[in-house]
């Protein structure tokens, strides 16, 4: 069923027009009588009905607002170190998909890719982008924001302040398990670029009570390491029960 992320809670009949009410008439081509979702990007959904399509939009009868379900009660943030390519995209879409609530793009020694403070605005358009149409696909009630690039001491120096810090590095030794027993509901997930974290890297974390966690015995590619660790701190955390 089409998606569509709005400003205010709406209600009677509505009508959807700018970009998502276009995309709906246009290249959807939505008729009366189809159903939708609206959705206020704060966690509600509001069940509608397409009483008239118009060039610029579509005219929706609204139903009762209901809470969208598909939220994890856990907040993880993954901490993205720059990757190589196209890799980013592909981590923010998957990422939202998974349940993330949000994304942090963070500079770390050994990244290779370096942002063009030309080009910053319009790669950070871009991402944002792709995760409102993740958000859209799977059924999400918010549009996890994704954070321009950062370095990595302001990153995990904020995430330490703000929540836990789960820090994974191909050198760690700790269970992820036994580190998830001991956080709260505010996860700050930190994965390395394609040459890793450095080892005084390492030891800022440590120094902000981040031991070095596993993902098991197997080095993972970085955009495969955020998440495949999402992965497991949802399900471990119940989220997917």
């Amino acid at each position: 069923m089409p998606r569509f992320f709005i400003e205010g809670a709406p209600a009677g009949r509505w009508f959807l027009g700018g970009g998502e009410g276009r995309h709906g008439a246009r290249v959807l081509r939505m008729r009366p009588g189809e159903e939708a979702v609206l959705c206020d990007g704060k966690g509600t959904d509001f069940p509608c009905v397409v009483e008239r399509a118009e060039k610029e939009g579509l005219w929706l009868r609204v139903g009762q607002p209901q809470p969208n379900l598909a939220e994890p009660r856990t907040h993880v943030t993954v901490c993205q170190c720059l990757p190589k390519g196209d890799k980013l995209e592909t981590v923010v879409q998957k990422a939202v998909e998974l349940g993330a609530g949000a994304i942090w793009t963070v500079e770390s020694a050994r990244c290779v890719s370096r942002p063009d403070p030309k080009q910053a605005e319009k790669k950070a358009a871009r991402l944002q982008r792709v995760a409102l149409e993740a958000a859209k696909q799977s059924g999400r009630g918010v549009v996890p924001f994704v954070r321009p690039p950062i370095g990595f001491a302001q990153a995990i120096g904020e995430a330490a302040q703000q929540g836990g810090v789960l820090f994974f590095y191909e050198k760690g030794s700790h269970s992820l398990a036994q580190a998830l027993e001991k956080a709260g509901d505010r996860l700050f997930l930190f994965v390395g670029p394609e040459g890793g974290f450095t080892p005084e890297e390492a030891q800022l974390a440590q120094s902000l009570g981040a031991p070095p966690l596993t993902l098991g015995r197997r080095i993972l590619r970085t955009e495969t390491a955020s998440l495949a660790a999402l992965a497991a701190v949802l399900y471990q955390r119940g989220e997917w029960a």
